[in-house]
């Protein structure tokens, strides 16, 4: 229910941004992946596009550190409140930007069964980033942002191929655990700080979640300390620890 009221207050806000006269989009999941993706003339291959994207070679940033931006991937088990297939763009098309650098909010939902809901994979784009020609994810602590090389743009890189991509990579990758998923794209300024706001809840649940995973990590390892892990001058040793305890629970099994 808590999920259901959330999600409707972020369409709602999609709407009420319509309303007021900005630029909104939506477009369908093609489903003759190849065929889109040969047209496009951008490869999108699972783990095959590693390359580095240097600032020279960069046509347009997504986000970045001088800029507002966000991601977020919301795995949830209540798919009727998913338009499966959805891309929805907040924005202009990446066609009409003519800026260098524009501010940027990605927000992935993603159906899973109950018992796969948690699976902190699922958010995770290092993959995508590895997967799509042209394109390059940068994620550093509060920040990210995507990179788009002159080369991807001169061949009509767009939002629409990027949700494409997004969705044949999602599925190739998770298979059968990926039930349904949405979209939505957001160039706005205001509009990134209006959604993030809205969205805190779901930020929250995953501070949550994530605290009481560190604790319980702390508890095993009778760690007393109270600064975070991120933080902590051993936490290198740490890690070897926590390789080891779970090298012994695999051989115990």
């Amino acid at each position: 229910m808590q999920n259901q009221r959330l999600i409707q207050r972020l369409r709602d806000f999609f709407n009420k941004e319509y309303e007021i006269g900005k630029n909104l989009i939506t477009y369908q999941k093609n489903l003759d992946y190849y065929n889109f993706f040969g047209k496009s003339n951008i490869g999108v291959k699972l783990d095959y596009f590693k390359k580095v994207i240097l600032q020279e070679e960069t046509g347009l940033e997504l986000g970045g550190v001088n800029k507002k931006s966000f991601l977020l991937v919301f795995p949830i088990q209540e798919l009727e409140n998913l338009h499966d297939g959805n891309i929805t763009l907040l924005g202009q098309e990446i066609k009409a930007i003519k800026e260098s650098s524009i501010d940027f909010g990605l927000f992935i939902l993603i159906g899973v069964n109950k018992s796969e809901i948690e699976n902190d994979e699922l958010r995770q784009l290092s993959f995508i980033s590895n997967s799509i020609e042209g394109f390059l994810i940068r994620t550093i602590p509060r920040r990210f942002w995507c990179r788009i090389s002159y080369n991807a743009l001169q061949r009509n890189f767009s939002f629409e191929l990027l949700g494409n991509a997004i969705f044949h990579l999602y599925h190739q990758k998770f298979g059968n655990l990926i039930k349904a998923m949405e979209i939505f794209f957001i160039t706005y300024t205001d509009s990134i700080g209006h959604f993030k706001e809205i969205s805190s809840e779901i930020t929250a649940q995953f501070a949550k979640k994530w605290k009481a995973k560190i604790e319980e990590w702390k508890k095993k390892i009778d760690c007393e300390y109270d600064w975070g892990c991120q933080i902590c001058p051993y936490r290198e040793n740490c890690y070897y620890i926590k390789e080891v305890l779970i090298k012994r629970e695999e051989l115990g099994k």
